[in-house]
């Protein structure tokens, strides 16, 4: 009996960590939003985003763990199939997350190739096309889980770093989620702001 019990916990085990040794490869494979580094300062990497098209919705609420499933659900609901085409859109990352006090906006950044005329339309009347503008950026980089106290510990060190290092912040900071909930190991979270660049 000890012995089946010990095979059990072996291969539960076993499924496990293949899991997600799976989980972590696809999420590799995922295509993601291109962008250049232009610099590495200490922890923060300064990137330049090209032009882009997104998907977003705005809900009541600003914390993080109040919004992001549902928001998750509505988008993930465009591009898997409701829109006016009944169209499959492939999933990119990261997912772009603003919090403010009342509301926050969750955006999904559509794959490239694709324009405003080509991309079908949302049954969902909250979800948004939009095109986003170039823009370059600072970014840290944090594991775990994104939590509400996570997000805000982070921001406020990338908002250190700069002032730290004389770059001037335009707008709020931003978070950017790439993994999936299920994912427990090699998790990338980063927080982002505009910034002015050269300083």
């Amino acid at each position: 009996m000890k012995r089946i019990l010990m095979y059990i916990v072996v291969g539960l085990v076993v499924a496990f960590v293949g899991l997600q040794a799976w989980t972590t490869m696809s999420t590799k494979g995922t295509p993601q939003q291109p962008y250049s580094v232009l610099a590495s300062i200490g922890e923060v990497e300064i990137r330049h985003y090209p032009e882009a098209l997104s998907a977003s919705v705005v809900r009541s609420g600003g914390a993080y763990r109040e919004v992001a499933n549902t928001s998750f659900r509505s988008l993930a609901g465009y591009i898997f199939g409701g829109n006016s085409e009944g169209r499959q859109i492939a999933m990119t990352a990261p997912v772009h997350m603003e919090m403010g006090a009342d509301s926050s906006r969750m955006r999904f950044i559509m794959p490239e190739g694709l324009t405003l005329d080509s991309l079908p339309l949302p049954n969902d009347t909250r979800v948004k096309l939009e095109r986003l503008p170039a823009e370059t950026v600072a970014v840290l980089r944090f594991g775990g889980f994104a939590k509400d106290e996570a997000i805000a510990k982070h921001a406020q060190e990338l908002l250190a770093l700069l002032r730290a290092a004389e770059i001037e912040p335009m707008g709020t900071v931003r978070f950017l989620g790439y993994d999936p909930p299920w994912q427990l190991v090699a998790r990338r979270n980063e927080v982002i702001a505009a910034v002015k660049w050269p300083k």
